[in-house]
């Protein structure tokens, strides 16, 4: 009886031993996820201002803007202009 006692205490040791155990993880994966929840909100805000920028980049207006003024391109004549049929 006293065989069975001592073993039965010991799983209830190892029994709050392993809860201890689940809690911690448990706390420690609450955390990753938080932090991990910061950086998607972070880079969502990031994407976006990106986002916004290849928008004002990339405005057709601009483009013509920077080739006549900094490059000095202008539209092709009809007399420079070859069209091919296939």
């Amino acid at each position: 009886m006293r065989a069975l006692n001592l073993i039965l205490l010991a799983l209830i040791v190892a029994s709050a031993l392993w809860g201890v155990r689940l809690v911690a993880e448990d706390r420690h994966l609450t955390r990753q996820i938080a932090v991990t929840r910061d950086s998607v909100e972070r880079l969502e805000g990031e994407y976006a201002e990106l986002q916004l920028e290849e928008g004002t980049l990339t405005a057709q207006g601009r483009i013509e803007r920077i080739a006549s003024d900094e490059l000095g391109m202008a539209a092709p004549t009809a007399e420079q202009l070859t069209v091919v049929f296939r």
